[in-house]
């Protein structure tokens, strides 16, 4: 062969490797875009399911907060009761030491001694007894 033979040889050798190094480049470079492609559908399959789960988690979060409102009325409404209840014993108390004081005030005054006779103590009672 001649050198220009081998000269062209080479280059065309030279190319071929190139256009092959090129081409394994591209095949890898197509294989890393299909990953990446499928890792971002994978990435917005995961977004999806996330933002699915969080307004799950908001609807469960106002519904908990509903609750939480609806037994706060109910625990006001009930407390109020009580106070009206204990009020209402409280009055009802009232009235009873109200009334045994008046029944305790009108025993005092009705048991007053009338007579002398009366003033005596009872024969068996000690100051009785002693006095015999």
């Amino acid at each position: 062969m001649t050198s220009h033979a081998r000269r062209s040889f080479s280059v065309v050798a030279a190319t071929m490797l190139a256009i092959a190094l090129a081409g394994c480049s591209t095949s890898h470079d197509e294989q890393r875009a299909e990953q990446a492609e499928a890792a971002a559908a994978r990435a917005q399959a995961s977004a999806a399911r996330a933002e699915d789960a969080a307004n799950r988690a908001l609807e469960a979060a106002n519904k908990a907060t509903e609750a939480a409102d609806h037994a706060t009325k109910v625990v006001e409404e009930a407390t109020r009761e009580i106070n009206r209840v204990a009020a209402h014993l409280e009055q009802l108390i009232k009235e009873r030491d109200a009334r045994e004081h008046a029944h305790r005030s009108s025993h005092v005054k009705t048991k007053a001694p009338s007579s002398e006779s009366e003033s005596a103590p009872p024969e068996s009672s000690p100051t009785a007894a002693t006095a015999r």
